[in-house]
């Protein structure tokens, strides 16, 4: 994991102080975790909260008050205190792994609260002090109340971004969040298999994604269709391709999985953004049929930026909850605009911007992983999701070196000392 720009002297600590919290900390809502027997929000299940301590709860609806961060999939829009495990773009099972404990477990030594539930809880009201402390809160109370942490903070940045109509379908067309290849054919493990997924280090990626130049005026239908043109940084363009997979192999043109984006059936996509068009020639045989081109680009403006008790310090690279706080940020930029006027999502430059370059970083490692033996199952979000032979954690480091992921956190230690664990 590459820290770069050490400051010399000492580190602020990763916490904000008391004195650096505003007020709305005091009011925004604690949070909790609840774990579901079953997949269902009728069944019962274990919670836990920092002031409540463990319960057994009959069914969700008798989680109140708090923001109880859950297991299941979806939840009903009836009991407002519940978000899906989708809230964060990490899975609370997924945040317990990578603190080392299970979600499950819970226990009480000497009348004291201890377990993976505490630990989990403890990252997540990190979580939220950070989130109220970086953002101008205005009612938290009300401002919580979205399905995912990344609309909540898209939610309170400002809007500078216009709709411009003449690309919108150029727009919808470039778009893809998620990348699900096609599995490969049924493989033969001698050792057995396990599903991974290697994940690159949260804050930087976000800063690695925000660094990219965005288009900012001047849309116009481009008449001249060489690719010369049509791939120069400082004008950035839309194109409408049509593409012919010569220059790959099946199974690398499977990887690219064009359209396939997740949950959602694999469409024709014939449109790309400058970004995917760059690396896409690298594979394809390209012909353009028409473009937009704008006049210029231009880095994110600064009022959207990570705020600094996010990203204003390399150390915090090393901090679970600062890195849940800037996936969610430029997650919230790159997710499409709901127009009130029109009653629909709208996606941005910004959006497809972001998320093609996302796509492309990600690719890179799905490639690296596929090279090493791996059965890609998808990749985005500046990760990716293989199947792979059993190996040993020598040969799993040295995979995860190899497709540029950070080494899992072995927070469980420090965080077992500090409950004084044996």
């Amino acid at each position: 994991m590459a820290i770069t720009q050490a400051r010399q002297g000492s580190h602020r600590s990763s916490q904000p102080t008391e004195e650096e919290l505003p007020t709305a900390v005091g009011t925004a809502p604690e949070f909790g975790v609840a774990h579901f027997d079953l997949q269902d929000v009728t069944s019962g299940g274990i919670c836990y909260s920092t002031n409540g301590g463990f319960r057994r709860f009959q069914s969700g609806g008798d989680l109140m008050n708090l923001i109880w961060v859950t297991n299941l999939d979806m939840v009903p829009k009836q009991l407002p205190s519940l978000r899906s495990n989708k809230f964060l773009q990490t899975k609370l099972t997924t945040l317990a792994e990578d603190l080392g404990v299970e979600l499950t477990g819970f226990k009480q030594v000497n009348g004291v609260d201890k377990g993976g539930m505490v630990d989990v809880a403890r990252v997540l009201n990190h979580t939220r002090d950070l989130v109220v402390a970086a953002y101008p809160w205005k009612a938290p109370d009300r401002e919580w109340n979205k399905p995912r942490l990344s609309e909540c903070i898209a939610e309170l940045l400002p809007s500078v971004e216009r709709s411009v109509p003449q690309i919108e379908v150029a727009l919808r067309g470039a778009y893809q969040s998620w990348s699900s290849p096609q599995m490969q054919q049924k493989m033969m493990y001698d050792r057995g298999s396990r599903m991974i997924y290697f994940r690159r280090n949260r804050v930087e990626h976000a800063l690695d994604i925000m660094r990219t130049p965005l288009p900012t005026s001047g849309w116009y239908k481009q008449p001249f269709l060489d690719l010369d043109n049509l791939l120069d940084a400082g004008q950035p363009t839309l194109v409408e391709v049509a593409i012919e997979w010569r220059n790959a192999d099946a199974d690398t043109v499977s990887l690219i999985a064009f359209g396939a984006d997740a949950g959602n059936t694999p469409h024709i996509r014939r449109w790309v953004s400058q970004i995917e068009l760059t690396w896409l020639l690298k594979y394809a045989r390209i012909s353009v049929l028409s473009a937009y081109q704008a006049n210029a680009a231009a880095p994110l403006p600064a009022q959207l930026q990570l705020p600094s008790v996010i990203a204003g310090d390399p150390i915090y690279q090393l901090s679970i909850p600062h890195g849940l706080v800037a996936e969610a940020h430029w997650a919230g930029l790159a997710r499409p605009q709901y127009n009130r006027m029109k009653r629909q999502s709208e996606v941005t430059t910004t959006s497809v911007w972001y998320r093609a370059m996302d796509r492309a970083i990600s690719f890179q490692m799905a490639l690296a992983a596929k090279e090493l033996g791996g059965n890609v199952t998808g990749y985005g979000s500046g990760g990716v999701q293989v199947r792979m032979e059993n190996l040993s954690v020598q040969q799993l480091l040295e995979v995860a070196d190899a497709v540029g992921a950070s080494h899992p956190c072995l927070a469980s230690e420090v965080v077992g000392r500090e409950r004084g664990d044996s």
